[in-house]
């Protein structure tokens, strides 16, 4: 039992003789220090973009190739019927077709024959 006691003191002596060692040795410098942290974040901000007009281009446009429908075999009005065989020049169809009965002048979706204002869109 004594033993032990012994051996307890020294070793809580040799303990002591160490932290008073190492806090004179920590004392005897004056520019020792620990930091623990984060380190500040680096900012990169990129220059403004820089905006310029370009130069101006002139492409010039593909030549077409092909034929025209002319004669008897021509279309003239385009519907599809070759001038040989059409009876009827109805190249100008779509022309003053609103102010017909079938019609619609106002575009309100009712035919000019039952409308009551057939030139006011606003049927109500």
């Amino acid at each position: 039992m004594n033993r032990s006691v012994t051996f307890r003191s020294a070793v809580a002596a040799a303990l002591g003789l160490a932290a008073l060692a190492a806090s004179t040795a920590s004392h005897a410098r004056g520019d020792f220090q620990i930091s623990i942290g984060v380190p500040a974040p680096v900012y990169y901000s990129e220059p403004a973009p820089y905006y310029y007009q370009p130069s101006p281009v002139y492409v010039q446009p593909q030549p077409v190739y092909g034929h025209q429908r002319r004669g008897a075999w021509g279309d003239r009005d385009g519907d599809g019927i070759p001038n040989a065989h059409d009876r009827w020049d109805n190249s100008r169809r779509h022309v003053n077709q609103a102010d017909r009965p079938w019609g619609d002048a106002d575009r309100d979706g009712v035919a000019n024959r039952y409308d009551r204002a057939p030139r006011n869109p606003y049927r109500y």
